[in-house]
């Protein structure tokens, strides 16, 4: 019943025909693929990735630089008040790290004022009980997105320029709850350097029948171990995400971490990741029924 309603409302809404017609033809079975996220809604006012970037994220055989994917995030920030971007720094290339807040626009009006509730509650030590139930009362939870700690890991920064759209421009009871009640944060690259590199290799091998060399460097420093870096947080883009973190204090952080294509639960032991298999996109592909899409 809600799926339906969801679908009936998503209707009376104008669809962007053109990027509804490219979801359909990239996503290979509609099985792969949900009510929620099978068309695109438009709006005159919002820029969609298509419009910004000249293809749909999620196109096979294209991938995005960061310059790209920050582009997209300040095109929204300047065409929406339910869109706030914040600079969170640089990396040791010079690239730059970003922050979205996506919310209503009453809300992305008063950012500074949540944060200081979320902040507040992230110390119960200081807080009397009354305090802390009057903070929570007024304040709104914050959901965290990251993307690409791992360069190889490239579904994501594709995908979550797709999702602040919809969460900017969408107008159904579901999207609206969202942005209503919850400060949506999305920093779409995590690994900025290594995501350009991942990109640099990918095009190379794909102009050259995929010979090519791989991915040994993602950092300045560091190769695959740089989620271990928050042990000693010797990188610079460590330093600055867990600033961030501390700036905003999120209820919840979510990493799109792309780690294998399964889970895999021991029957002897806790669960555990089975390292050793790796999925589709280190190898770069950017196919949207290889990836989940939301």
């Amino acid at each position: 019943m809600v799926i339906t309603v969801i679908a009936l409302v998503a209707l009376q809404q104008p669809l962007d025909s053109a990027y509804t017609a490219k979801i359909r033809e990239l996503t290979t079975e509609p099985r792969f693929n949900t009510e929620l996220t099978d068309h695109l809604p438009t709006d005159p006012r919002v820029p969609s990735p298509l419009k910004v970037l000249g293809y749909v994220p999620g196109t096979v055989g294209r991938l995005s630089y960061v310059a790209d994917i920050t582009r997209y995030f300040r095109a929204l920030d300047e065409a929406s008040p339910r869109v706030k971007v914040f600079d969170l720094g640089t990396s040791d290339g010079g690239r730059p790290m970003i922050i979205a807040a996506i919310a209503d626009s009453a809300t992305i009006t008063q950012l500074e004022h949540y944060r200081d509730i979320t902040a507040a509650l992230a110390d119960p030590r200081r807080l009397a009980a009354d305090t802390a139930q009057r903070l929570i009362a007024a304040g709104k939870p914050i959901y965290y997105l990251t993307g690409s700690i791992h360069s190889p890991e490239t579904g994501s920064p594709e995908m979550l320029m797709e999702l602040a759209y919809r969460l900017a421009v969408e107008d159904t009871p579901f999207i609206r709850q969202i942005r209503d009640s919850v400060i949506t944060l999305i920093t779409p690259v995590t690994e900025v350097d290594g995501r350009d590199r991942m990109v640099d290799v990918y095009r190379y091998r794909k102009a050259n029948k995929n010979n090519g060399p791989g991915l040994i460097y993602w950092g300045k420093y560091t190769a695959h171990d740089n989620n271990r870096d928050g042990i000693v947080m010797s990188q610079v883009l460590t330093r600055t995400m867990m600033k961030a973190f501390f700036d905003w204090h999120p209820t919840v952080l979510h990493d799109l971490h792309e780690s294998v294509p399964f889970l895999y639960t021991s029957p002897v032991r806790a669960p555990t990741i089975a390292s050793s298999t790796r999925s589709s996109s280190a190898n770069g592909m950017s196919s949207r029924s290889r990836r989940s899409r939301r």
